[in-house]
């Protein structure tokens, strides 16, 4: 199920990302979520659902490859 929130088509999955109080994240390029993830960061998008359902993520060692790595995946 995808939902139209604030102008943004995202799942119910990044919505729940997006509003948990204890994820540290930031808003990236295209509606993305940018958080650390151990020693890593990452990149999810509004399309994501899950690591096994779906390709909307990506990780980097620094916060710009993330969002490199993300973009080559999805083609954005």
């Amino acid at each position: 199920m995808v939902r139209e929130t604030v102008g943004e088509t995202v799942t119910p999955e990044f919505e729940l990302l997006m509003n948990d109080p204890d994820l540290e994240s930031t808003r990236g390029p295209g509606g993305t979520l940018v958080f650390l993830d151990g020693d890593q960061y990452c990149v999810v998008g509004p399309e994501f659902v899950s690591i096994a359902e779906s390709d909307g993520y990506a990780f980097g060692s620094t916060r710009e490859e993330a969002i490199a790595n993300y973009s080559m995946k999805v083609g954005k």
